[in-house]
């Protein structure tokens, strides 16, 4: 039997590995392989010969032996270690427990690593990627290799099923999505009706990938098992669970990365989608380095291992952060963004920095160059592809999948290099590319100034210029000389006719780190730290922000900015609690998001999201921390806390003056530089309250 298709999943029962594969030919098909999970133990005080010996005879053991293994990447000799083999998965942590507390044993290694990636590394696999099988009669893989991987733009042909469900009592809908996530099917009626035909559905497109809230699968997991339905997966303490190798993925993932984007960062772990593809980056991270010490012979410490000791002395010396330049507040004409593309992971990789060599000797490659640099190549092929694609188009959205994937663990790189639950990690590695990137920026804005150049922000690795009558070209020009000049590329990142550096909320005297907003050129809104780029700020209020944003910019110049663009702003605010007053606004767009970061009850304070995660969690859905939560305010000023909010799910009425409250917060954000324009034009309608606090407070 010859299987040619994606590998799906990877999962593991007694001595045995089951396989889940994607064939364009035979859909998801099932393969079995050998699989004993193993670990090492380092001797203490006899040798490893002795230390096997007296293993031998353990009834949970199916193999020992004795082998060279390097114990750290910082220490390349390779020592004599015990390798141990369970008869079976079951028994493994019991098995690794009774080893670690024998006298004899000093250490062990390769204890606390997944088994899916013993298993796909020591095979050379990583999930989603092409394999080619040949099995026997019984499924039994005989021989496994993956195809080689390329820079194909297009996603494996997996099969999407993205769905979204509301259920009241008995009725309710659910609704199926495209790849786009445009409506395709509606199913509505009655709840067992609906699910039943959903169920239907499933089947028949069976789908390797599920994109749905947690709650909605949740839901439909424990209602099929209720209602006595067709079952696809089930309910555990950890959350919902997809049955036959399917994976599930939030489907705010799902609309952020594409099916391109996920491939590419699960391809990134070396881990199954099912464990791997909403992990944060630091877990992403961490994943990909196991991987990479295993394949490179090198056993793993538990968390915490290479962690060199600093003195007060050096600490101060040697990390002072990254440097920031303090905003120049207020409205700016003719700016430049020259930014430094993936400057931290290009640091790593042109400089050689990494773990083991920060303190000694550059001999090699270090640790983490590698595949950082294989990360960093494919995300700029894939970034630089996109801009010679039509927007929005089908390659358009792949390629931005996959290099907005690569860009969020990249970004992480240089920061999780100092992190305390990195196990390869030390403060070292991080303070050293501190200390490069300063010195590059430094170098940088010299040479800007040289050049007539004005800084008025600079942020790690970005410059925010300006010079009277500059032209893109100068821009592009000046870039090309900074990148010569620091050995690092660089570009225009954003050419604005009109930038606003916004200042701190609570000092506004002061300009605030990542807060500010623009129009480009090209007539697009580029913002940074305002509430349209949150995730827990409702719909409308982003969406009314994002218009006066473009209403207040949207003129020839500075000045019919301050005399025009400033009142076309606040009509829009104004114009916009209109609408709420009158009830003309959907409650779905009000509905604001909030993820839990820790389980409901260990919260002191109830607050918004916390009384609505309680409410849901009487209703039997689960909360738990990293769950997102969707609710309403509908009385915010009630004593109550389970009267100030309902879940999003739940009714109809909403807290107007609430919503044109937070209206109103989201535009003074905005025109906090423009408070003396706000102040005049307020001073004509209302002479005796002229401040910007009281028009936006109203």
């Amino acid at each position: 039997m010859k299987v040619d298709g994606w590998l799906l999943d990877v999962a593991f029962a007694e001595d045995r590995a089951h396989l889940w594969v994607r064939d364009p030919n035979r859909g998801r098909v099932k393969l079995r392989d050998r699989y004993n999970p193993e670990f090492y133990a380092a001797p203490d005080g006899m040798d490893a010969a002795r230390l096997r010996d007296l293993l031998e005879e353990h009834n949970n053991i199916k193999s020992v032996s004795v082998e060279r293994r390097a114990a750290s990447i910082g220490a390349p000799d390779e020592v004599d270690v015990v390798r141990i083999r369970a008869d079976r998965i079951e028994n493994y942590r019991r098995l690794h427990r009774e080893v670690e507390r024998m006298p004899g044993v000093a250490e062990t290694y390769d204890a606390d690593i997944e088994h899916e990636l013993k298993y796909l590394c020591d095979r050379g696999l990583a999930p989603m990627d092409r394999v080619r099988i040949e099995a026997d009669s019984q499924r039994w893989i005989r021989s496994i290799a993956p195809a080689p991987r390329g820079l194909e733009i297009e996603p494996p042909p997996l099969v999407l099923l993205p769905f979204g469900m509301k259920l009241r009592g008995d009725e309710g809908r659910i609704i199926t999505f495209d790849e786009y996530l445009e409506e395709e099917y509606a199913f509505r009626g009655a709840t067992r009706t609906i699910l039943r035909d959903f169920l239907d559905h499933f089947a028949d497109l069976d789908p390797d990938l599920v994109a749905c809230r947690d709650v909605d699968l949740h839901d439909a997991l424990n209602l099929a098992r209720l209602l006595g339905l067709r079952r696809f997966g089930r309910v555990t303490r950890n959350g919902p669970e997809l049955w036959g190798g399917r994976s599930h993925v939030n489907l705010s993932t799902y609309g952020r990365l594409s099916l391109a984007g996920l491939v590419e960062r699960v391809q990134y772990t070396k881990l199954p989608a099912k464990l791997s593809v909403e992990w944060g980056a630091g877990r992403a991270i961490e994943s990909r380095q196991c991987y990479e010490a295993r394949r490179r012979g090198i056993m793993l410490r538990n968390r915490n291992g290479f962690q060199p000791v600093m003195t007060l002395k050096e600490l101060m010396e040697r990390d002072h952060g990254g440097l920031i330049f303090a905003p120049d507040v207020g409205l700016h004409g003719n700016v430049a963004a020259l930014d430094f593309e993936s400057m931290f992971p290009n640091l790593i990789v042109r400089r050689n920095i990494s773990y083991e060599n920060v303190r000694g000797a550059k001999d090699g490659e270090g640790f983490m160059v590698d595949f950082t640099r294989e990360t960093l190549d494919r995300r700029l092929h894939f970034k630089h592809l996109r801009r010679t694609l039509p927007r929005d188009g089908q390659e358009w959205r792949w390629c931005e999948g996959r290099q907005l994937a690569l860009k969020e663990i990249l970004f992480c790189t240089y920061g999780y290099s100092g992190c305390w639950a990195n196990r390869f990690g030390n403060f070292d590695t991080f303070t050293e590319i501190n200390v490069v990137a300063r010195r590059n920026l430094v170098e940088s804005m010299n040479i800007a100034r040289a050049g007539g150049f004005r800084t008025i922000y600079g942020n790690n690795d970005s410059l925010f210029l300006k010079r009277q009558g500059a032209t893109r070209g100068d821009y592009d020009a000046l870039a090309r000389r900074i990148a010569a000049h620091v050995g690092l590329p660089m570009a225009v990142e954003n050419h604005f006719r009109f930038l606003v550096l916004l200042p701190q909320k609570g000092e506004r005297e002061f300009g605030a780190i990542n807060r500010y907003y623009g129009v480009t050129f090209d007539g697009d809104v580029v913002c940074r730290g305002i509430e349209l780029r949150r995730r827990d700020t409702a719909p409308y209020v982003a969406r009314t922000q994002m218009e006066a944003i473009r209403a207040l910019l949207g003129c020839s110049d500075a000045g019919e900015v301050r005399a025009l663009g400033v009142r076309r702003a606040l009509r829009v605010i104004d114009d916009a609690c209109l609408r709420l007053r009158r009830g003309d606004v959907p409650a779905e767009e009000l509905r604001v998001s909030t993820a839990l970061r820790r389980e409901p009850r260990e919260y002191k304070a109830r607050l918004p999201h916390v009384a609505a995660a309680e409410a849901l969690g009487m209703t039997g859905r689960r909360m738990e921390a990293g769950t997102l939560v969707d609710y309403v305010y509908v009385d915010a000023g009630h004593s109550n806390p389970f009267r100030r909010v309902r879940p999003a799910s739940y009714g109809d009425e909403v807290d107007a003056e609430k919503y044109c409250q937070l209206v109103r917060e989201a535009g003074r954000s905005i025109l906090m530089p423009f408070e003396a324009e706000v102040n005049a034009i307020e001073a004509e309608a209302r002479p005796k309250t002229p401040l910007l606090d009281a028009f936006f407070g109203g």
